[in-house]
């Protein structure tokens, strides 16, 4: 899976990966948090006194820069016209914060059928939910939301073993990646004060969840002032660009066309852009185990409030973007929580079959030509912008063997090839060691 996700890496001149990267080259060449050198190359920036800084959580920035600057400390990675702020520094951060935690939310799922009695293919659907996603096309780019959506799936994976602490610390890694995951950390936090059992336990478990996040919260206090000077403004209240923000961070009500462009609009739908999931909608409504009490459940009431939140954001389509690209964690949750029921059912199998096809090949060639640079003014994306890229033969130079010589094209031909040949080899070794019934 690391193989597959992380032959693309993401080295666009992107807003937001480049807001991240600015902050990492800061940290790396002037051990200061100070964007200024490298502010003119994103629009994703915070003003504060003067000076420029990244407007975006910290944690995938803190993760990358000591990484980065081992290598540039072993001379691996040379400044160029914009010092350290380099293409090399966004492919590093494309393979952190997006091959690597897409490849262990594959594996995750995988580990997790494998373990069950299933009337599919463990390997089949672990992948194609995910591989045939708007999810693998931000997987090689230096974005939040892989990250966020994995730290929320660990949160989750403790939240199910009754580990609250250690999925407080799951859940407050993912806010310092995406601050709207916050509705996720409060719903997991008050969830067991109406569960069963006695009062004293119920608000114990409660109690170590949020000591859990106490390490995140301290941090991220500790950021703000360093970057506003009070602990309780974030960056995002600094605007350089886009102002709207000042006010409530952009949020208001939400509108029922924002729930519908999120959700099953050709648009920005997550239905639409991850299709596997109306497999695993349509197991959740027939499963008789569907709400014990929604109001206890881990997921569906957390990944509501999610969406509301994004629908409640005044930019909820995510600007340039492919798919509802906010709703990262929620499309990981809902996978995790439906596909053991999609699994159960062998007269899902065609379904799940042309769902996961049709969402590969969009993926697919998307990664190949367009990433995920589909303008917020194109309605129809998939029509308008995806389809002329992939019959004009609009293949992307993005593709790490193109650096050893291959062309965009060929590069592009061998990916599928690669991509058809590991799922074959992993179905095949799944059936003979007589994991498939």
């Amino acid at each position: 899976m690391l193989l597959l996700c992380g032959w693309h890496l993401d080295r666009g001149p992107n807003d937001n990966t480049m807001s991240r990267a600015a902050m990492v080259a800061a940290l790396v060449e002037h051990g200061s948090l100070c964007i200024d050198p490298y502010h003119m190359h994103t629009q994703d920036k915070s003003l504060i006194d003067g000076h420029h800084y990244s407007d975006k959580a910290p944690l995938p920035a803190l993760l990358v820069a000591p990484v980065y600057a081992a290598l540039v400390a072993a001379g691996a990675v040379a400044p160029g016209p914009d010092g350290l702020l380099t293409p090399q520094l966004l492919m590093l951060g494309g393979l952190l914060c997006g091959s690597v935690p897409l490849a262990l939310i594959i594996t995750l799922c995988w580990m997790r059928l494998r373990r069950q009695a299933t009337a599919l293919s463990p390997v089949l659907l672990a992948a194609l939910p995910f591989l045939g996603s708007f999810l693998f096309v931000y997987s090689g780019s230096f974005n939040a939301h892989l990250l966020g959506a994995l730290f929320a799936l660990l949160a989750l994976i403790a939240v199910e073993d009754d580990r609250p602490f250690v999925a407080g610390l799951w859940c407050g890694c993912a806010v310092l990646c995406e601050y709207p995951l916050a509705v996720l950390a409060g719903w997991w936090a008050l969830r067991p004060l109406w569960g069963e059992g006695a009062w004293h336990h119920r608000m114990r478990s409660s109690l170590r969840f949020i000591a859990g996040g106490l390490p995140a919260a301290v941090l991220l206090l500790v950021y703000n002032t360093l970057l506003t000077g009070s602990p309780f403004s974030i960056g995002y209240e600094h605007e350089a660009h886009y102002t709207f923000m000042h006010d409530s961070y952009g949020l208001a009500l939400p509108s029922l066309s924002a729930l519908w462009g999120l959700t099953f609009s050709g648009y920005r739908g997550l239905f639409v852009h991850m299709p596997v999931l109306l497999a695993g909608l349509l197991a959740w409504g027939l499963s008789t185990r569907r709400t014990a009490s929604f109001r206890y459940d881990p997921v569906l009431p957390a990944t509501l409030l999610l969406l509301l939140v994004i629908a409640s954001y005044r930019m909820w389509w995510g600007g340039w973007a492919l798919g509802p690209r906010h709703l990262s964690a929620a499309a990981v949750l809902l996978a995790w929580r439906w596909l053991p029921l999609v699994s159960e059912h062998r007269w899902l199998r065609p379904p799940v079959g042309v769902l996961g096809a049709f969402g590969l090949f969009v993926a697919v060639a998307a990664k190949c030509t367009v990433w995920y640079s589909f303008p917020t003014e194109v309605r129809h994306p998939l029509r308008d912008r995806l389809w002329p890229a992939l019959r004009d033969g609009g293949w992307t130079d993005m593709q790490v063997p193109v650096a050893f010589g291959l062309s965009p094209a060929a590069s592009s031909a061998a990916f599928v090839v690669l991509l058809i040949t590991v799922m074959a080899v992993l179905w095949w070794h799944e059936r003979t060691r007589g994991s498939l019934p």
